[in-house]
Order: C-alpha cells, then sequence, then structure tokens
C-alpha cells in the first residue's frame, strides 16, 4: 500500500545528496514532500534530482555546506518564506574526524564540534523560529551510537554526537509546549558509500565490525531513513525528546568474548 504521510509538506535536508540523507529525501519525496535538500556536491545533487523523477512529491537541491551558518539560516528562512511553511528539518549532514586523544589536533577536535554541534544548533534555531509560530513541526537531528558508547579514536566525534543529544532534549523541553517536536536518531554501521570508502571496503574489517553487532550486519540506509521520517511523521506525534538508536541492537549490548558453552557446568547462576 502506498503512503503519503508527507502530502503538501515541506522539508529540508542537510547532507542529501548521499547516505542517509539520500534515502531520507528519497522516502519524503516518494510520499508527497517538497524536499529542499542541500549538500557540497553539485553533481550529486543533480543525481538525485534524476532520481525523484516520477515520485508524488518534488525536490529543489542546493549547494551549500551548512557550515556556513549564515547561509545555512538564511536558507531555512526563505524555504520557510517562499512555501509559506516548514515541516520537517533533518540534520544529517556528517564530520567524521577521529583521532586518538593524545595525538588529535585541537582544530580537528573543534571541527567535529562544527558541523555536528554549531550548525545542528542554527538550524534547530532558525526552523524553531517558523515552526514556533505556525505551532506544528518536527526536527530530527542524526547522531550516531558512539554517542552512546565509547570507542578507540573517537573522542572528538562522539563527544560532539553527546552534545547534540542533549542539546536537542533540552530544545525538545521548550519547543514542546509549541506543538514542535524534536527527536534524535543514533545510527550505528551503516552500509554507506562514506563508511565503504573508509572501512568497509577491507572485508575483514567489514566483517570484525558486522559480527561485533548482534544482528551480524551493517544497517541499510533505508533502514535509518524509515525510523528518521516516522519521527518527522504524524505518526510519532506524540513522541519527542527521544534518542532513538538504529544499529541492530549494538547500543544496549553487553560484549562478553564468544566462548564454548558446552564446556559450562550446569550449576545456577544465582549468587
Amino acid at each position: 500500500m502506498s503512503r503519503s504521510r508527507f502530502e503538501g509538506k515541506v522539508a529540508i535536508v542537510t547532507g542529501g545528496s548521499m547516505g542517509i540523507g539520500r534515502s531520507t529525501v528519497l522516502q519524503l519525496v516518494s510520499e508527497g514532500a517538497h524536499v529542499v535538500s542541500c549538500a557540497r556536491r553539485k553533481p550529486k545533487l543533480d543525481e538525485l534530482k534524476a532520481a525523484v523523477g516520477g515520485m508524488s512529491g518534488s525536490l529543489t537541491g542546493v549547494k551549500l555546506d551548512v557550515g556556513d551558518t549564515e547561509a545555512f539560516a538564511a536558507l531555512i528562512a526563505d524555504t520557510a518564506k517562499e512555501h509559506g511553511r516548514l515541516d520537517v528539518l533533518v540534520n544529517n549532514a556528517p564530520s567524521v574526524i577521529g583521532g586518538m586523544v593524545v595525538d588529535q589536533s585541537l582544530k580537528d577536535w573543534r571541527a567535529n564540534f562544527g558541523i555536528g554541534v554549531d550548525s545542528v544548533f542554527i538550524g534547530v534555531q532558525a526552523a524553531l523560529r517558523v515552526m514556533i509560530s505556525q505551532r506544528s513541526g518536527s526536527i530530527v537531528n542524526i547522531s550516531s551510537v558512539s554517542s552512546l558508547r565509547a570507542g578507540i579514536a573517537s573522542g572528538g566525534y562522539g563527544a560532539a554526537k553527546a552534545a547534540l543529544n542533549q542539546f536537542s532534549q533540552c530544545a525538545a523541553m521548550e519547543a514542546a509546549p509549541h506543538n514542535v517536536r524534536i527527536n534524535v536518531v543514533a545510527p550505528g554501521a551503516v552500509d554507506t558509500p562514506g563508511l565503504n570508502a573508509a572501512i568497509l571496503k577491507n572485508e575483514s574489517v567489514k566483517k570484525t565490525i558486522t559480527d561485533a553487532i548482534p544482528m551480524q550486519r551493517a544497517a541499510k540506509s533505508e533502514e535509518v531513513a524509515s525510523a528518521i521520517c516516522f519521527l518527522a511523521s504524524d505518526e510519532a506525534s506524540f513522541v519527542t525528546g527521544v534518542i532513538l538508536p538504529v544499529d541492530g541492537g549494538k547500543a544496549p549490548q553487553l560484549y562478553v568474548p564468544a566462548f564454548d558453552i558446552t564446556n559450562l557446568d550446569n550449576q545456577s547462576a544465582d549468587r
């Protein structure tokens, strides 16, 4: 059965030309939304424009780096003014700069926060100025399982995403009386061009990562997009301030090294 949860609605998706952002744009447009997708790579936006041809919604691609916070805020205000409303904002544009604590420069540390926190703050602020006055709207910020669990060489990235989580929940409390919802999706390993280029192209590394996920595989970008679109839709009309892991069970996992269960005796584990 076809769905049209976003019929007549206006959405902005940052980092919308690849991976999770692209899948989110495709789902929103397929369900009737007019989407403004901004990204740094114009050719990828042009490819996305071609991909949505024939869908019930529509797409405007804008070449923009959300690190230019003035231009980003202007895009949000201009979109709302042109269309008379803004229903959905998805802050998805990524910045992943890893590094061991003893080696990472302050510049790289701050770069994680520049896109991951500062730009999200500006986006949420600009969107709230529209959504509060119209007394409706949904914002979904994209975090990471690295914000919930510690990992090697991810101190800057994980700290930035943890800050995003806390900011999102605080903003959700301010927005709630105005019927505006703010939620977070925290993906784990996702099979995207970016992760493939960095890690998953190496089969042994890919196996190590996926074997450590309870569901034994990386997520598809469409699966993360489905969670984003659920939170953005009226189906989640009473859901706000939530951090939703989409990680195949990684966040709640208690890691125990593999062992041969047949070597256990039959004693009770109760003590």
